[in-house]
């Protein structure tokens, strides 16, 4: 074993929200146990939209803001017809990945670059591969086992070309927030700015720092608390990105009023 590699989490970034995390989760304890493992934490459920790599991506880079070392994030998001790359290996910033290649890691790798890429040498067909590949190769990763034992080394360019353009949005919460990848525009509070989305005109919203000092059923586009990302809001409102027939992965752009 690698003494030096302890990783104390992981953190499974996933869209099966259902019994199947839990199968995740007890298959990389019961592992880690019988390799000796005593101190790795498997973090509560991440959830993702279903089939969005989008979403995947977003969250998870979202999840590298608050786990800053030592923890290792499995995705678990494939809904891609032809099979990806099982991939791991490790950040430079001192934290570790695991998954498919599906572009759901990339926002990851293009803001902390990858020290060690490896393809997982299994290459059977499981129904659920999560469970019986991704979760024992996450368990070897946390407990020290060399990455060469399970893994291939390959290069960089080898994986997918995937990246999520400007305006996109990302994330829906459960209030109808639409969080969106991208710069805040340099207004002042209270300026109007034309909303749209695919570029089609939506809406028009104002400018506010925060969003919860405006009147109930006020469109506001203001600076969120991910990453510094605009986010799109209906104050008090729960229906705003049905409203407007909002999706993840859509286009929101913006014109000064």
């Amino acid at each position: 074993m690698n003494k030096t590699r302890k990783i104390k989490y992981a953190v499974i970034v996933t869209d099966c929200k259902d019994v199947a995390f839990n199968e995740l989760r007890s298959e990389i304890l019961s592992e880690c146990e019988r390799l000796g493992n005593n101190y790795t934490k498997v973090e509560p459920l991440v959830p993702a939209e279903e089939f969005s790599i989008i979403n995947g991506a977003f969250v998870t880079r979202l999840m590298a803001e608050h786990y800053k070392q030592d923890t290792l994030f499995m995705l678990i998001l494939n809904p891609c017809q032809q099979r990806p790359k099982r991939i791991f290996g490790e950040l430079t910033n001192g934290n570790y990945f695991e998954g498919a290649d599906t572009g759901t890691l990339n926002w990851l790798f293009h803001d902390f670059g990858i020290k060690s890429l490896y393809e997982i040498k299994e290459n059977r067909f499981y129904p659920f591969g999560g469970k019986y590949v991704h979760a024992p190769t996450v368990a070897k990763m946390v407990s020290g086992i060399p990455f060469q034992e399970y893994g291939n080394k390959i290069n960089e360019d080898e994986l997918c070309d995937f990246s999520i353009k400007e305006g996109t949005i990302v994330h829906i919460d459960n209030f109808g927030i639409m969080k969106i990848k991208g710069e805040f525009p340099d207004l002042p509070d209270s300026a109007k700015v034309k909303i749209f989305l695919n570029g089609k005109k939506s809406i028009t919203a104002i400018i506010s720092r925060r969003m919860m000092n405006e009147e109930t059923g006020t469109w506001v586009f203001y600076p969120g608390s991910s990453m510094g990302l605009p986010e799109l809001s209906k104050v008090r409102c729960k229906d705003g990105a049905r409203e407007i027939n909002a999706q993840i992965g859509d286009i929101i752009t913006w014109r000064k009023v």
